[in-house]
């Protein structure tokens, strides 16, 4: 199948080298694949592109989302670019409702808003432990803040800082297996709001991989 994507997506590309992230993560054929809070279907729609002769990708939203969009947006995606094997999934950011025995659920770009929204994310990371399979692996890659802010620009300017999010997921039973620099840039004086036009799509990111014990 010819890929079929907005080009509000394919603009992106460039500066959210989407093939390099999903090698990274390892995404392979025949894999179960899930994304959090995954919007309007950016990264997920690849991933099911990358899998369409042979794997699955659950796209995740919550109940909020669908409320304040009118609508379930990747269900809306499908509409107009349809993908058989890219599955939209509700349910609240503590049960987002995968399927059991997942390869790889990632989240990209939307970790700190756990933070600001007030979700539950140790019972978030426990239930994302518990959906997948053994030796599956949990991806996130967000923006960064400034060595110790924690979560202190979570919220105001939508960045957290790394060291805090492998403490964090790590507490949930996951251990910290590896970590990118594909999409940093020194550039960033990372004190500023990551939609800012003049920074959009070239902050300094970090690309984490936790694993489910063997």
């Amino acid at each position: 199948m010819k890929q079929s994507r907005p080009d509000t997506d394919t603009e992106r590309d460039e500066k959210r080298l989407p093939a390099e992230v999903l090698d990274f993560f390892g995404i392979e054929d025949g894999y179960k694949v899930g994304e959090m809070n995954s919007g309007r279907g950016y990264l997920s729609a690849i991933a099911a592109y990358a899998l369409e002769d042979s794997g699955e990708v659950y796209s995740h939203t919550a109940p909020q989302s669908v409320e304040r969009w009118k609508g379930n947006p990747i269900e809306k995606r499908l509409e107009t670019y349809p993908q058989k094997n890219l599955i939209p999934i509700v349910g609240e950011m503590e049960a987002p409702n995968f399927p059991s025995e997942m390869d790889i659920i990632f989240n990209s770009m939307t970790y700190h808003d756990t933070v600001w929204t007030k979700a539950d994310r140790l019972k978030m990371n426990q239930n994302i432990f518990d959906s997948l399979k053994t030796g599956g692996s949990y991806c996130i890659l967000d923006h960064h803040a400034k060595d110790g802010h924690g979560i202190d620009d979570c919220h105001s300017i939508h960045r957290i800082e790394k060291a805090f999010v492998i403490e964090e997921v790590s507490r949930a039973g996951f251990y910290f297996d590896d970590d990118s620099d594909l999409l940093e840039n020194d550039k960033d004086p990372l004190d500023q709001m990551v939609f800012e036009k003049d920074i959009r799509d070239q902050t300094s990111r970090f690309i984490l991989v936790f694993k489910k014990e063997i």
